[in-house]
C-alpha cells in the first residue's frame, strides 16, 4: 500500500525552462558559459550538499563576472526566474493529499533556495515536507540519500512512489525497490499513479 509520494522540484513541480539559469546568466552578463559553469559545476555542488554557504561562495564569482548588484539582487533574480510552478502537478498533489496520502518534495538544493521555494513560494502549503540534498549531504542518485528518506518516513521502499525528470535519480531509487518513474508530463504522472491508487 502506498503511503507517501515524492516529487522532484525543478522540472516537475517547477516548470522546466527552455534554458538553464547558467545559460541565461551567461547571456545576460555576456560571458562564456564555461566561466559561469566553473561555479555551478564546482563550488555550487558543495553548497547543494550543505558543505558550504552559497552567499560566501558566489561572492568572488560575482566580482569576477562583473555583476552589477548585490548578492541579494543576484539571488532574487535567480530564484524568481526559476519559480513558475506547474499548476496541473500541484492540483494532482492537492487531490492526493485529500485522499490522505503524504506528499513530499525530493530535491537537489542549497539552503537559500530551499527556504525560498518553501516559504516565499508557499510550497509548504502543498507538501508535507521536503527532502533536500543540503540537509542530507548526498545526491538523489546516491543510496545514502534514500536511506535517510526511508528512515525519516519510517516506511518500506514499496510504500513510496517517486517522480523525477532525472534518469540517474530514478534508476537509483528503482534499484532500492522504490516505485520510481521518469516524469515527462502531468498526464503520464496521472497514468502512473492509477496503477497504484
Amino acid at each position: 500500500m502506498i503511503k507517501a509520494i515524492l516529487f522532484d522540484l525543478d522540472g516537475v513541480v517547477i516548470k522546466k525552462r527552455e534554458k538553464m539559469f547558467s545559460q541565461r546568466l551567461s547571456e545576460q552578463l555576456d560571458l562564456s558559459l564555461d566561466k559561469i559553469l566553473t561555479f555551478f559545476n564546482g563550488e555550487f555542488r558543495e553548497c547543494s550538499l550543505g558543505r558550504a554557504d552559497l552567499r560566501e561562495k558566489v561572492a568572488p564569482y560575482l566580482k569576477e563576472w562583473n555583476y552589477k548588484g548585490l548578492i541579494d539582487d543576484f539571488l532574487k533574480f535567480w530564484f524568481e526566474s526559476e519559480s513558475e510552478t506547474n499548476t496541473e502537478v500541484l492540483e494532482i498533489i492537492e487531490s492526493l493529499r485529500t485522499r490522505g496520502l503524504k506528499c513530499y518534495i525530493a530535491t537537489r538544493q542549497e539552503k537559500y533556495r530551499k527556504e525560498y521555494v518553501w516559504n516565499e513560494m508557499n510550497l509548504k502549503n502543498y507538501f508535507d515536507g521536503i527532502f533536500c540534498t543540503c540537509d542530507i549531504g548526498y545526491e538523489k542518485w546516491q543510496k545514502e540519500y534514500w536511506d535517510f528518506v526511508l528512515k525519516d518516513l519510517k516506511l518500506e521502499p514499496v510504500e513510496i512512489i517517486f517522480f523525477c525528470d532525472g534518469e540517474k535519480n530514478v534508476d537509483c531509487a528503482k534499484n532500492l525497490n522504490i516505485n520510481s518513474f521518469l516524469y515527462t508530463d502531468p498526464e503520464s504522472l496521472k497514468n502512473n499513479l492509477k496503477n497504484f491508487l
